[in-house]
């Protein structure tokens, strides 16, 4: 038994890196950083093999344990985010709809249906610089939008973001902001937001620029802090 129990134990270890980087100090390295995404998966993988194990040969089950302890494990951080917290106080609602437009590729006669069919307050569209906010505004004459863009003529969509806000929240204003970061991001407030800023994100990819994300994640702390005041932040992390 001794002997299965130090196979399993590196087999454990593993699925440890594997589901629980950041205990390793491996949360901003690749291939983790993309790993995390799938983490509730894989840790179901890792319980059906080793219930699998066990199913083949059960004096396996010395193997099985480890890599099954650390999977209830992984899934036990991982599954509280799956339930819905206490409903916040009842106030004013705001709807907003953020979509990443893929460099301007997508439809903006589908995306103008959508706003048409939905009419959200906000709307958050990374990806879509002066020529997509060319092509969208004329399909939503009508419905009261107005638009900014943080974006400078001749950029490339995919380094800007749309946003707009309904004629119904009467003020607002949207202001580019001087962050290092790579896509420029902006803000909106007064108006019907009223004490609420909201921050159009787009960060770095983690691909290929993981220190950039990290870095722009980093960014994001100063308006998520508690004490700093209502704030929204809404786009592609």
């Amino acid at each position: 038994m001794l002997r299965r129990l130090l196979v399993g134990l590196p087999v454990g270890a593993v699925g440890a890196v594997l589901l629980g980087p950041e205990l390793f100090g491996l949360a901003d390295a690749a291939p983790f950083v993309q790993v995390v995404a799938f983490r509730p998966v894989l840790a179901v993988a890792q319980l059906l093999f080793s219930a699998l194990l066990v199913l083949i040969r059960r004096r396996w089950w010395a193997v099985a344990v480890p890599p099954a302890v650390v999977a209830v494990v992984a899934l036990g951080a991982v599954l509280p985010r799956a339930v819905a917290g206490p409903p916040p106080p009842a106030g004013t609602s705001l709807t907003v709809l953020s979509f990443n437009v893929f460099q301007g590729r997508a439809d903006p006669v589908a995306l103008a249906a959508t706003v048409r069919a939905n009419r959200p307050d906000l709307v958050v569209l990374p990806e879509a610089g002066q020529r997509y906010q060319r092509r969208l505004t004329p399909l939503l004459a009508g419905l009261g939008y107005h638009s900014w863009v943080t974006t400078s003529a001749g950029e490339p969509d995919s380094d800007g973001i749309v946003v707009l806000a309904s004629s119904r929240l009467g003020n607002v204003t949207g202001s580019p902001l001087e962050l290092d970061t790579r896509r420029r991001w902006m803000t909106l407030s007064g108006g019907g937001l009223g004490d609420l800023t909201v921050v159009a994100v787009h960060t770095a990819a983690p691909v290929r620029d993981l220190a950039g994300w990290a870095a722009e994640l980093g960014n994001l702390r100063q308006w998520c802090t508690e004490g700093f005041g209502p704030h929204l932040v809404v786009g592609d992390l």
